[in-house]
């Protein structure tokens, strides 16, 4: 077979990243069977990130506007993401946002979605919007749920259990979710609360009906199964049973009602919040019309085998229920190795993602907004942004990335992944500005190549008569050397190094708080003590200023006198550093960092492996990549015993930094 070449001249980076503007994300994606598919037939691929609504807190609060938050858009950011490569979002929105009281649609949050939704169409970017919880809500969670819409049956958080660990041993998150499933009435209405979340998606839905940019809606993300089969064990969290009973109604009436209301917007379903993590067989009920219905499923298996068999399961089952297939969560690693390892399976395997990040995805790709927690960003960037297939004319059949190389190959077939006439229109490549700087060339077989040299999206027409089409890109130059600095302060940490100097003696209600949270095991007490509350506390300016004692004014409910001389106690057992405020860096482990982390560090491994023997091997490290030690204890209390974990921490504040 003829090899047909297109060489590219080296051209320099700010040429490459503007050589071409993205179109606009204005065409309609649709389903067909595992794949999505443009109007014209050709198989489209998705990757991009979770990112938040501009303007708004994490969700505790969804309606505060945040200056961290601000800072986490600029008027570029979206051209960024797309000169990346990028060319999807997962928008995180809230019910507690769209519907803040019962039955009455917050349309003044709408607009925003709208206004987002717009800002990323204008770069070539299609929108997921995802309705999200986090154990339930900020009332007895994280975030997720208004008030109107939590009936705990009387139970109160449990004070000090973190996320996520409240899925499995909190009552008020449990009977939270029963009562969702059951469909609880709600005082004041004649529908149940499950009734008014359905209103809350088909608003959504029928706002967006004649917008090609959303892609569709997730219904909701993670959905717990409430009192019954939490446990954080693979055995034991397979209850195919109340897949049937809980998902398979809830699911078959959302996608109904987005269905009418949208009749061209897909409906993206979600597996129980476990099925991801350990591994457990995946039959989540996908009920809407065909050329309409998807997988979203989330992926933070701790190794590579319960990853592997987390994506072949899904695989598995839309081939069988044709359906489509993304993975709208995994990462949150800052080792880039690690994360390019995991993206070539999705590769090896055509699955969209859209990533959750440490940090930011937001700072991730816009280099001009202040980033905290994405490490390394250039580094952790090139491992996240790969050259893809973002439109196929015909079925893809396997794809490759060596980014040390900068080599991709790519190969599929000139026949449409269904029935139906051959595709039309071009085979389109993404081509990341960070891993071409000095441009690229590209040899094609059984196609030629139409775009213009440097373009940043490679564009190739099959061939008549040829039945497959394979294509190699390969960098031209060397990658400049990475930056040898960690992310920017944040703005956060600014206000903290501008305080004061932390002054001698215990700490107590009337300390500073950004004393106390810049004092080693600061934070990590209020954030037990006072769940969401230092969130809360985000948007407000000059918060590191405030004391315990200040706030008791307006959380006097919380903040009783008994409460307040609880955390005296608890306070005074800081070890205190007098002097000027100094942050820790990122890179110290301590019993309050994430087990993933500290598995992955071989030094903290050993201390781990000496003091806490089976931790490493437990059937519940599905549950390490997302949750702190400290945090895992109420899982493992026979393991993590108190003692155990001040032995851990005593030996960790020993290595070096």
């Amino acid at each position: 077979m003829k090899i047909l070449r297109h060489v590219v001249i080296a051209i320099g980076s700010a040429s490459l990243a503007s050589s071409l503007a993205a179109a606009p994300a204005s065409d309609r994606i649709s389903q067909e069977s595992r794949w999505f598919v443009d109007d014209t037939g050709r198989v489209v691929t998705i990757r991009g990130g979770n990112v938040l609504l501009p303007g708004s807190d994490n969700g505790s609060d969804v309606h505060a506007a945040s200056s961290d938050d601000d800072a986490r858009w600029g008027p570029d950011t979206a051209k960024r993401m797309a000169e990346q490569g990028f060319n999807g979002v997962r928008l995180v929105v809230f019910l507690a946002g769209v519907m803040p009281k019962a039955g009455i649609i917050d349309t003044a949050y709408v607009d925003r979605i709208a206004k987002a939704v717009a800002a990323y169409k204008a770069a070539g970017i299609y929108t997921m919007i995802d309705f999200h919880q986090d154990q339930y809500s900020a009332v007895v969670g994280v975030r997720g749920m208004p008030e109107w819409a939590v009936f705990p049956d009387g139970n109160k958080r449990i004070e000090g259990m973190r996320f996520p660990m409240g899925y499995f041993k909190d009552p008020a998150v449990q009977k939270s979710f029963d009562n969702f499933w059951k469909n609880h009435p709600v005082p004041g209405t004649n529908k149940g609360v499950q009734d008014l979340y359905v209103d809350g998606l088909t608003a959504v839905a029928r706002r967006f009906r004649d917008e090609p940019a959303v892609i569709g809606i997730d219904v909701m993300n993670e959905p717990a199964t409430g009192s019954r089969c939490a446990q954080p064990d693979p055995v034991k969290a397979n209850c195919p049973e109340l897949e049937r009973e809980l998902l398979k109604p809830f699911y078959e009436r959302a996608s109904q009602a987005i269905n009418r209301a949208a009749p061209r917007m897909i409906v993206f379903v979600e597996p129980f919040m476990l099925q991801g993590a350990l591994g457990t067989p995946i039959a989540t009920p996908i009920a809407a019309k065909a050329g309409k219905r998807a997988l979203s499923f989330n992926n933070y298996g701790p190794v590579e085998a319960i990853r592997d068999q987390v994506n072949d399961g899904a695989l598995a089952h839309v081939v069988k229920q044709g359906a489509a297939i993304i993975n709208t969560e995994w990462g949150f690693n800052n080792d880039p190795a690690e994360i390019t390892g995991q993206a070539a399976d999705f590769d090896a395997r055509h699955i969209s993602w859209l990533a959750w990040t440490r940090g930011a995805f937001e700072a991730l790709v816009d280099p001009t907004l202040p980033d905290k927690g994405n490490g390394n960003r250039v580094a952790l960037l090139r491992a996240y942004a790969r050259p893809y297939a973002e439109r196929t004319a015909g079925t893809p059949l396997s794809m490759a990335f060596d980014g040390g190389k900068g080599v991709m190959t790519y190969r599929y077939a000139t026949t449409r992944p269904g029935p139906g006439k051959t595709p039309k229109g071009e085979t389109m490549i993404r081509i990341p500005a960070i891993h071409y700087p000095h441009g690229y060339t590209v040899s094609v077989a059984g196609g030629t190549v139409r775009s213009a040299k440097g373009e940043t999206v490679l564009r190739i027409a099959n061939a008549p008569g040829a039945r497959e089409v394979a294509v190699t890109l390969s960098r031209v130059g060397d990658l400049p050397p990475l930056p040898a600095t960690k992310a920017e302060p944040s703005r956060s940490e600014a206000a903290l190094r501008a305080l004061p100097p932390v002054p001698a003696g215990p700490l107590t209600r009337n300390s500073l708080l950004g004393h106390v949270v810049a004092t080693s095991g600061g934070r990590a007490l209020l954030d037990g003590q006072l769940p969401g509350m230092l969130t809360g506390l985000s948007h407000v300016h000059g918060w590191e200023k405030m004391t315990l004692k200040d706030l008791q004014s307006f959380a006097s409910g919380t903040l009783t006198e008994a409460k307040l001389a609880e955390l005296d106690a608890q306070l005074g057992k800081l070890a205190v550093k007098a002097g000027p405020v100094q942050i820790d860096g990122e890179s110290r482990l301590t019993a309050d960092s994430l087990t993933s982390d500290l598995l992955a560090d071989p030094s903290a491994r050993a201390i781990l492996d000496r003091e806490a023997p089976g931790l490493s091997s437990s059937s519940q490290q599905g549950l390490f990549p997302q949750t702190r030690l400290r945090a895992l204890q109420p899982a493992m209390p026979e393991i993590l015993t108190d003692e155990a974990l001040r032995r851990i921490e005593q030996a960790l504040a020993t290595l070096p930094q």
